[in-house]
């Protein structure tokens, strides 16, 4: 079993409709700016098509974030997948509520310290980032059974549903993922999982083969059928807790049902004339970002020639990530000083020791 972390950026905005005047042109309504329609950016086009699909049978924009996230679960498995975990940051235009989604996932207790040392002490870093090991107890479809009863409008069977059919009927192999299987291609190959998967007659999928996996249409099937238990427990709880249990690594029927989803308060903060709502810890992007927007908040850039703008960009990406390094982790396990670092006097601090040449 291999670990995939989803650090996905889905943006799936559903806009209210602009008003109409007699002569057919659309006018805004006074102090808005909604395009008429719906914008969903993914990275790849079958996962826009599926939200677009999703939300033609009446769905909103948190149903069509599910069938996006699990689309790109099935097309992009160098980069996401059922296996890991995953963010959603929402917005109900409707009340203004604005939540984060964490559905990271989780390490198993048998994952500790000592698990990932090699004899003499040292750092055994492919056990940490390959094999059962380097597996999280999974979060991401717990995150479509949470969106889709909290806050979506169609049943999780149907926001499923063009994941299922993607999986199932296959898809194109692209040049990205023919080559990130390539760089990856010892890994993947010592698995009997991963070959049964990605070699057809033995050989590593090319650029226009048809893609398919039955598995994943079925594991996805008893996901939408039976919601949390059709993933977590029966079946496919069954057959996760082997195939860990077959690579040597150590899960529990109850940690893997216990899963659980946890919702936060986002992130605030200004930059110039706009309010900026992003991901709080765990995800370490938000914290990261405040830093950074608030450095350069002194400063304006667009009066700064190439060279010095390039400059002050990077150094403030510099601090930020320095920050990330020691003081980001989950806030379940660690204090992390958020008010701290994402304050502007905090920012006032680094700015003033970014040397100008």
């Amino acid at each position: 079993m291999k670990l995939r972390r989803l650090f996905a950026l889905l943006l799936v905005v559903a806009f209210s409709p602009v008003t109409y005047a007699a002569d057919g042109n659309a006018r805004q309504l006074p102090g808005t700016a909604h395009p008429p329609g719906t914008a969903i950016a993914s990275a790849h086009e079958l996962a826009t098509q599926a939200g677009f699909e999703v939300i033609q049978q009446g769905g909103n924009a948190f149903d069509a974030a599910i069938a996006v996230s699990a689309t790109l679960s099935v097309v992009e498995p160098i980069s996401s997948g059922l296996g890991g975990g995953g963010f959603f940051l929402l917005h109900d235009g409707k009340t203004g509520k604005e939540v984060f989604v964490d559905a990271r996932e989780t390490a198993p207790a048998a994952a500790t310290q000592d698990k990932y040392l090699n004899a003499d002490g040292s750092f055994n870093r492919d056990r940490a980032e390959n094999g059962a090991w380097a597996a999280g107890i999974p979060g991401l479809p717990a995150a479509f059974v949470h969106l889709a009863e909290n806050y979506g409008r169609l049943p999780l069977k149907t926001s499923l549903a063009p994941a299922i059919r993607v999986a199932r009927d296959g898809f194109p192999v692209y040049a990205r993922m023919a080559r990130g299987y390539a760089a990856r291609r010892e890994v993947m190959e010592r698995y009997k999982g991963t070959r049964a998967v990605f070699l057809v007659n033995g050989k590593p999928p090319q650029e226009g083969d048809l893609f398919k996996q039955a598995d994943l249409a079925r594991t996805l099937e008893r996901l939408a059928a039976q919601g949390y238990d059709g993933f977590y427990r029966g079946e496919t709880g069954k057959k996760l807790l082997a195939g860990v249990k077959a690579d040597g690594g150590q899960w529990t029927a109850a940690e893997l049902a216990g899963y659980r989803v946890r919702e936060r308060e986002p992130l605030k903060f200004k930059y110039n004339d706009w309010q900026v709502t992003t991901a709080p810890p765990p995800s370490s992007g938000g914290v990261a970002l405040a830093q950074m927007l608030q450095i350069l908040d002194a400063f304006d850039l667009s009066k700064l020639d190439e060279t010095q703008r390039t400059h002050l960009v990077v150094e403030s990406m510099r601090r930020a990530f320095r920050d990330r390094t020691f003081y980001l982790g989950d806030p379940d396990f660690v204090d992390i000083p958020v008010k701290t670092l994402t304050s502007p006097e905090y920012a006032a601090g680094l700015r003033a020791t970014i040397h100008p040449h």
